[in-house]
C-alpha cells in the first residue's frame, strides 16, 4: 500500500495563516498593548513625581475640605521631580500643560487624581469641565441707548458632579449701551476637581444709521454749519446730508474727487458724470462698501434762474448706485447763514439749466452761496453722493471731524504686510510726502497721489512751458515742456527708490478736455508723472494749502492746458508761457513695497520699509 504523500499546498497554507497570526499578535503588541504598557506605567510614574512634589511642597496642600490643587507636568519636568524622564515626557506626544496632578482635601486627607494626555491616549479621571448653557444666543445685538439685560446662565452639567448650582457661575463683563462696540461677558464655573470650564457671550451695541439722523435733526436733514455728520466711507470722508423715507441715507463726499465736465443729453443719465461716477468712481470701491449702497433715482429736473432756491423735485434719474446733489438738497441743507456742504470751488449739482447747461455752486467770503449755470462741458468738481441701505449701521466712531461715524469694520495693515494688499482712499506717508493710493494694479503695482504739491524749503515748486510751442500737449521728451522738467528736474525734490517706472497715457483731445471726448494718446515710460483731471483724488483736498498745479490731459487747441486753481480745474484758453502752477507727483510703488506701520489715515498714514 502507498503511503500518502505530504500535501504541500497544506503546509503552506498553514504556514502562511501561522505567519499571519503572528503578525497580528505582533501589531497588537506594538500598536496597542506595549503602548497602553507603556502608557500605564508613565502614568504610574506622573502620579509618584506629583506626590513627591506635594510632600515637598506640603505648605501648599489645601487645607479647607474639598479644595483642590494641581501640579502639570510641564512643572515637574523642570523642577526634576520625574527622574531623568524629560526625554520620555517631553517629546510631542504628551500635552505638558493638561496633564497633571491635582490633589483634594477628603475628610482631612488627601486623594490624588493623575491625568495624563499622551497623543490619543489618556487617563481615565475626570478632566472635563462643567458644561456651561447659556440662555439666549452667544452672540447678541442690542441698539445703542437700550437697557440690555444679561440673560444668563440656563444650565450647568458635569459628567461626574451631575446638575451644578448655576448660582455658582462666576460672570465678568459689562456691556456700555452708551457707546457703539463689542462686549464680552465671560461666565466661569470649576467641578469639584477644579476641572474649568469658560464660555463668552459678545454682545454687539448697534446704532442705526437712520435712526442717529433722525434723533441729530428735525426734518431729517442736517442744517447749517453742523459739525456732528462726518462719515467715512471707503476712506474717504463723507458728510450724511438727510435720511429718506425708506431709511437708508444720504452722503455726499466732503471733498471734491475730480474735476469732471456734466456733457449731457438733457439728463443726468448717461452723462459724463454719469458715466465716471458708476463706470469709473463705484469700480474703485471695495465690495464690503459696495454692498451697502442702495441703487437709488437721483433729482436731475430742469430749474430756471428764476426758481434757484426751490426744494421741491420735479424729475428724477432712472436708479444709479451714485449720483451727485440736487439744488434741493442744498437749499434744505442751508440755513439763514451757511450750509456744511458750503465749498469756495465749483462743484457740479445735477439739476441742469436752460441752453443745455447745468447748475453749481461755490461760496466763498466774497460770493457766499453763489448758483452758477456753467457750460456742461466745463471742468467742475464732482462730489459723489450715495444712499446707503436702511440696514446700514454705526460700528463706532460719534460724528465729528475727528471720530467719524464708521459702518464698515476695516483691518488696518500689519507690519510687514504688502502695500498692494490695501485699499483705494488709505494714506501713505512717502518721503516727507502724503500720498492716497488711487489704484491697485493687475501686476502688483500700486498707484498713489500726492495729496499736495512738490515743495522746497516749503515752498511750493512752480514750473510752466517754456519752449514757445502753442500746442501745449504734455511730452515728456521735449525740452522746456512740463512733461520734460518733471522727468528730468522734479526727482530732485522727492525720494523715488520705491517708485517703479511704467507706461503712462497723454490723453490729447481734438479740442475741449472733456471725459468722453475724441482724443489721440501717446505713452511715455515714466517714473513719475502728474495725474489726469479724471483721475480720483487729483481735485484739491479742502486741506490742501497749494496755489494750484498742472494736469495731465492736453488739447490740440493752441494753449490749452488743465490747471487746478482755487475755484477747481479749468481748461485755459490762454495758457501763455508765463503761467506757473505746481506738481502734484503721480506714481507707483513697486509690488514688493512693505508696510513698516500706521494705519492708512490721515492723521496715522502707513510708513513703509525701505
Amino acid at each position: 500500500m502507498k503511503k500518502k504523500g505530504i500535501d504541500k499546498n497544506k503546509i503552506i497554507k498553514i504556514v502562511i495563516v501561522v505567519v499571519v497570526i503572528i503578525v497580528l499578535v505582533l501589531l497588537l503588541w506594538f500598536l496597542y498593548f506595549y503602548p497602553n504598557k507603556v502608557f500605564r506605567e508613565n502614568e504610574r510614574l506622573l502620579e509618584e513625581a506629583g506626590k513627591r512634589y506635594y510632600e515637598i511642597n506640603s505648605t501648599r496642600l489645601p487645607n479647607e475640605e474639598g479644595r483642590v490643587i494641581s501640579v502639570t507636568l510641564d512643572t515637574l519636568i523642570k523642577q526634576d521631580y520625574l527622574d531623568g524622564l524629560y526625554e520620555a515626557y517631553g517629546n510631542k506626544l504628551c500635552d505638558l500643560n493638561e496633564s497633571n496632578v491635582k490633589a483634594v482635601n477628603k475628610d482631612g486627607d488627601y486623594t490624588y487624581y493623575t491625568y495624563l494626555k499622551c497623543g490619543k491616549r489618556e487617563s481615565e479621571v475626570d478632566h472635563e469641565g462643567p458644561v456651561i448653557t447659556l440662555n439666549g444666543s452667544k452672540n447678541m445685538t442690542v441698539s445703542r441707548g437700550d437697557k440690555f439685560n444679561d440673560p444668563g446662565v440656563k444650565s450647568v452639567v458635569d459628567n461626574v458632579d451631575g446638575n451644578m448650582d448655576k448660582s455658582l457661575v462666576s460672570i465678568k463683563g459689562e456691556v456700555d449701551t452708551s457707546k457703539v462696540g463689542v462686549y464680552e461677558i465671560t461666565y466661569t464655573i470649576s467641578d469639584s476637581l477644579a476641572n474649568k470650564t469658560e464660555v463668552t457671550r459678545k454682545v454687539s451695541v448697534e446704532e442705526s444709521l437712520a435712526s442717529t439722523v433722525k434723533s441729530n435733526t428735525e426734518n431729517g436733514y442736517y442744517v447749517g454749519n453742523v459739525d456732528n455728520n462726518y462719515i467715512y466711507f471707503n476712506n474717504i470722508l463723507f458728510r450724511i446730508v438727510r435720511v429718506n423715507d425708506d431709511n437708508s441715507v444720504l452722503i455726499v463726499s466732503n471733498d471734491a474727487l475730480a474735476n469732471v465736465d456734466y456733457t449731457n443729453d438733457g439728463r443726468f443719465t448717461d452723462s459724463a458724470l454719469d458715466k465716471w461716477l458708476n463706470d469709473y468712481f463705484y469700480n474703485l470701491l471695495e465690495p464690503s462698501y459696495q454692498d451697502l449702497i442702495k441703487s437709488s433715482s437721483w433729482c436731475d429736473d430742469m430749474i430756471s434762474s428764476d426758481n434757484i432756491t426751490t426744494t421741491e423735485c420735479s424729475r428724477q434719474t432712472d436708479k444709479r448706485k451714485v449720483g451727485i446733489l440736487s439744488l434741493q438738497d442744498y437749499n434744505l441743507s442751508y440755513d439763514i447763514v451757511s450750509s456744511y456742504l458750503d465749498k469756495s470751488n465749483f462743484s457740479w449739482y445735477a439739476n441742469l439749466a436752460e441752453d443745455n447747461k447745468a447748475w453749481a455752486i461755490t461760496s466763498t467770503d466774497s460770493y457766499p452761496n453763489t448758483i452758477y449755470s456753467s457750460e456742461s462741458t466745463n471742468l467742475l468738481n464732482v462730489v459723489p453722493a450715495l444712499n446707503l441701505k436702511a440696514s446700514t449701521t454705526i460700528l463706532e466712531g460719534d460724528g465729528t471731524y475727528t471720530d467719524p461715524y464708521v459702518v464698515v469694520k476695516r483691518d488696518a495693515a500689519r507690519r510687514s504686510s504688502e502695500l498692494n494688499k490695501r485699499q483705494v482712499g488709505e494714506y501713505v506717508s512717502y518721503s516727507g510726502y502724503l500720498f492716497r493710493i488711487s489704484n491697485i494694479l493687475d501686476d502688483g503695482t500700486t498707484e498713489v497721489i500726492m495729496d499736495s504739491v512738490l515743495k522746497s524749503n516749503n515752498q511750493q515748486v512752480d514750473i510752466g512751458y517754456t519752449n514757445g510751442n502753442k500746442q501745449k500737449v504734455y511730452n515728456p521728451n521735449q525740452e522746456g515742456n512740463i512733461g520734460y522738467k518733471i522727468k528730468n528736474d522734479m526727482t530732485r525734490y522727492i525720494n523715488t527708490d520705491l517708485f517703479v517706472s511704467k507706461n503712462i497715457s497723454v490723453p490729447i483731445y481734438n479740442k475741449n478736455i472733456t471725459y468722453q471726448g475724441k482724443k489721440d494718446t501717446k505713452k511715455y515710460k515714466l517714473l513719475i508723472t502728474i495725474p489726469s483731471t479724471f483721475d480720483i483724488f487729483s481735485a484739491k483736498s479742502s486741506t490742501a494749502n497749494d496755489s494750484g498745479y498742472w494736469l495731465r490731459d492736453s488739447s490740440k487747441q493752441d494753449n490749452t492746458k488743465a490747471v487746478v486753481r482755487s475755484l477747481g480745474t479749468l481748461t485755459y484758453s490762454n495758457a501763455s508761457d508765463n503761467l506757473q502752477a505746481g506738481v502734484k507727483v503721480l506714481a507707483y510703488f513697486d509690488k514688493d513695497v512693505i508696510i513698516e506701520s500706521g494705519k492708512g489715515t490721515y492723521l496715522d498714514p502707513y510708513t513703509l520699509i525701505d
